[in-house]
């Protein structure tokens, strides 16, 4: 257990240090985009397109690392009145759906890569589309790792693991603060 907690360990910094490699890199491009046109009036053309697809990537791998902080928005209107006992019942099957989605999401985006595989960016001829898209099989992945890492220690203690006690939030506590 103490090898899966470092190796889990290594694997949340290296996904934290890419979100945030990848957030310094728009932020230079983007800034160098605006220097460029409005002080040199000379525009970056591929400035924007490069900001993009380096934001996808950000959204896929923090949409995985936020499943570990309970982070994802919830519409709980109608759930915060289910008895405890189905709630912990209901959390688990709404995170079984999530994994049988993210298992389709990893399927067609490994589909949808391959086909795009080896097509250029239209104004950066040197990076693949491939590339691009590859976010999506990637970040499903680390979604269902994520998940998994989170869920089955519950499954298997007999207990709710941390993000599905956490789930439940009483509205008022925040009025409180």
């Amino acid at each position: 257990m103490l090898y899966l907690n470092k190796f889990f360990g290594v694997y949340d910094y290296t996904i934290e240090l890419t979100i945030t490699v990848l957030f310094s890199i728009m932020i230079v491009i983007i800034s160098g985009q605006v220097v460029f046109r409005y002080l040199f009036k000379i525009p970056m053309m591929w400035s924007a397109e490069m900001a993009q697809y380096i934001f996808i990537w950000i959204v896929y791998l923090g949409g995985a690392q936020a499943f570990l902080m309970n982070r994802h928005l919830v519409v709980d209107m109608f759930s915060r009145k289910i008895p405890d006992p189905y709630w912990k019942y209901l959390t688990l099957i709404l995170y079984l759906m999530i994994l049988i989605f993210l298992f389709f999401v990893f399927w067609l985006g490994l589909q949808y890569v391959g086909q795009n595989l080896y097509k250029p960016i239209f104004s950066v001829r040197w990076i693949r589309l491939g590339w691009v898209y590859a976010s999506v099989p990637v970040g499903a992945l680390f979604m269902v790792i994520n998940i998994l890492r989170v869920v089955l220690p519950s499954i298997l203690a007999g207990k709710n693991s941390r993000i599905i006690e956490e789930t439940r939030v009483d509205p008022t506590s925040v009025l409180r603060a």
